[in-house]
């Protein structure tokens, strides 16, 4: 059998180890054990952090179904997109619309 040494455990969770070790009738390595061995055996094979980072995942993305379901609740625009690019270029505002990467002369 191998032999674990943990090191920098807080004050409070030594004391809550011991709680439960007096509560149980074991010694505090007895307590830790089981501990230790009934998160392994709880199937998940997922630590905490690897649950943090699979909910962050599912909090910042939205499945397509959510997004074509509100895509059908908008309605249309009363103007096409060309019609619209026609106003703004009659406006003379077609500078808005330039390539942003495209190198230009100082005025």
């Amino acid at each position: 059998m191998a032999t674990v040494t943990i090191r920098n455990l807080s004050d409070e969770v030594v004391d809550a180890l011991k709680t439960r070790a007096r509560r149980n009738s074991r010694s505090m390595e007895a307590e830790a054990r089981e501990a230790l061995t009934r998160l392994v055996d709880s199937g998940d094979g997922e630590s905490g952090v690897e649950s943090l980072v699979a909910q962050s995942r599912l909090r910042w993305s939205v499945p397509w179904s959510e997004v074509a379901a509100r895509l059908a609740q908008s309605p249309a625009p009363d103007v096409d997109g060309e019609s619209w690019l026609a106003d703004i270029r009659d406006d003379g505002d077609v500078e808005d619309f330039g390539d942003p990467w495209e190198h230009r002369a100082p005025a």
